[in-house]
């Protein structure tokens, strides 16, 4: 009886939260003036009129329905301008149309815009939001941001990493060709798509930590965690193309009404089993190479191993060095993945 009391408590009082949210929203959208027809300031944006709460990143009830999400803001723009303000739940998410405003925003205003929001996919699977593209302005920012632009993404490096590059791909059309082959030297059907996917996370796995997880030529020794990597790059890119109900009412996320949250530790759980045993191999690979020159290194991996032997990680990252390796690393993945 008393649980059931409970539970009523709480539905009441999300009930009258939501009520007070959507009154606050029309009444903040109908003391809104005008836009200036000159003026070198951002515009102010409007609000939409819509519920607090919605299930997904789809424009206000007055989208055209029919188009494609892009084409479809083109309503509210045409009504509202060329900024304006949606809310996701307690969350504000700006829309921007005009190429004047977004230059605004990312020049005058890049103080303001530099900073990245805090959502459960970074905190459950983006080691607390340690991942750069998920990591908030700041000093930890600045530092991970000046060792991928010195020593991973420098054009030297990427470089060095081109012998790696072209026996991945010879690798690709021979396995083409072996297809060709096998049907008697005629046509064969081929699923591109699949193919380019399994070409282009070679790639990746190969420049950051000298693995192959795709296609036929996988080490027999590897079998198990390239099924593991499989599984867990699909389950992050899923779960980080969801919008989620948490983002917007976060004092709801204790629920987990779908079994999401549960589902992202796993994901970063694999994840993280993954990276961790990368850099052990690439540890024990660095005691064997007994400080030979960091340009003999082979991928990205063994130059962030190679940075914390000489100890060129700056002490302003107060974080444990693995977790900051392990970031880096799945960074890189994220980035070119996406």
């Amino acid at each position: 009886m008393e649980f059931q009391l409970t539970l009523q408590a709480i539905a009441v009082a999300l009930l009258t939260f939501l009520l007070y949210e959507l009154w606050a929203l029309r009444k903040k959208n109908s003391n809104i003036v005008k836009k200036p027809s000159s003026s070198k300031a951002l515009i102010k944006p409007k609000y939409a009129p819509e519920p607090p709460v919605r299930g997904d990143h789809r424009p206000p009830s007055y989208t055209c329905f029919d188009q494609a999400t892009t084409q479809a803001f083109a309503c509210p723009f045409e009504k509202h301008g060329p900024l304006f303000l949606l809310r996701m739940g307690m969350s504000p998410m700006l829309i921007v149309s005009s190429r004047e405003v977004a230059k605004e925003c990312y020049t005058a205003k890049d103080h303001v815009f530099a900073t990245r929001p805090v959502t459960t996919a970074g905190k459950l699977m983006a080691y607390d939001h340690s991942v750069m593209g998920f990591t908030p302005s700041g000093t930890y920012w600045r530092e991970i941001r000046k060792i991928a632009t010195v020593e991973l993404f420098s054009a030297r490096r990427i470089g060095m990493l081109k012998p790696v590059r072209q026996s991945e791909v010879s690798l690709w059309m021979k396995g083409l060709h072996e297809k060709w082959v096998h049907n008697g030297n005629s046509s064969v059907s081929v699923e591109l798509k699949t193919q380019l996917e399994e070409l282009t996370f070679n790639l990746l796995t190969q420049m950051v930590a000298g693995k192959r997880y795709y296609g036929s030529n996988v080490a027999k020794a590897d079998e198990k965690m390239a099924g593991l990597f499989r599984q867990a790059v699909q389950q992050f890119n899923y779960h980080l193309g969801n919008s989620e109900m948490y983002d917007a009412l976060p004092f709801m996320a204790w629920l987990d009404f779908k079994g999401d949250a549960k589902a992202m530790k796993n994901t970063q759980k694999d994840l993280d089993y993954i990276m961790q045993t990368w850099l052990d191999e690439h540890r024990t690979k660095a005691d064997q190479m007994r400080g030979d020159a960091i340009n003999n290194t082979r991928d990205f991996l063994d130059v962030l191993v190679m940075m914390e032997t000489s100890g060129q990680f700056s002490s302003a990252i107060n974080q444990d060095i693995d977790t900051t390796i392990k970031a880096l690393a799945l960074t890189q993945l994220v980035a070119w993945s996406g």
